[in-house]
């Protein structure tokens, strides 16, 4: 199958000012901060992102291609994750998917999107393009035991650093802090109580399946 990466890094590059990456590693909820960031007016979602519970556009079980298993099992994609089946993964070389995204998103550039992606490494790919990176020690929400992970910081001109455990606290002062400071630096609107709600139901999800 060919590979058509290069026509979706163009179509990137091209509209930096609309693509926002957010980069992080596995168990980090990436998912999770794209939602909470597309809450706010100036991102584009289809639906509310942070509609609870919801099995069209709020939490629902998102069923594995057998051949390319998440790493999350059933279980805790059903309790845990906030995956959605639309889900972007940069990069995906699949040519349909490439087209899928070009075609849905090249008539809404006046709003900014957020693309996920494990790459860690998109802000050297896309100087031009702001990217989120979720740093920090491994978070304890989703872990039974810590593999002691800890993903450093990256201090570019076109990183916005955020601690994973900051963004996610329990504690209010905490995220709240983490919260605002990150909307001021993408210029956005706060949505702070709807947001809070949403990932405190979250965090109660996390809790729920170490319990079981």
């Amino acid at each position: 199958m060919k590979d058509y990466t290069y026509a979706l890094d163009k179509f990137l590059d091209k509209y930096n000012s609309t693509f926002i990456f957010i980069d992080y590693d596995y168990g980090y909820a990436g998912n999770t901060l794209s939602r909470i960031i597309s809450a706010s007016p100036e991102f584009y979602w289809k639906g509310n992102p942070i509609l609870y519970p919801d099995d069209v556009e709020g939490f629902y079980v998102v069923y594995d291609d057998p051949t390319a298993p998440h790493f999350a099992s059933f279980t805790e994609q059903h309790l845990c994750c906030t995956h959605t089946k639309d889900d972007f993964m940069y990069p995906d070389s699949k040519p349909s998917r490439i087209r899928d995204f070009i075609t849905e998103y090249k008539n809404i550039i006046s709003k900014k999107v957020c693309v996920n992606s494990h790459n860690q490494d998109t802000h050297i790919l896309f100087p031009n393009n702001t990217v989120i990176r979720l740093c920090g020690k491994e978070p304890t929400f989703r872990f039974f035991k810590s593999r002691d992970r800890y993903v450093e910081p990256q201090h570019n001109s076109n990183v916005i650093n955020v601690d994973v455990n900051d963004i996610f606290s329990k504690n209010y002062t905490t995220f709240e802090t983490t919260y605002l400071d990150l909307c001021n630096k993408l210029n956005i609107t706060p949505r702070i109580n709807s947001v809070r709600a949403f990932l405190l139901l979250w965090l109660e999800k996390q809790e729920r399946y170490k319990n079981l």
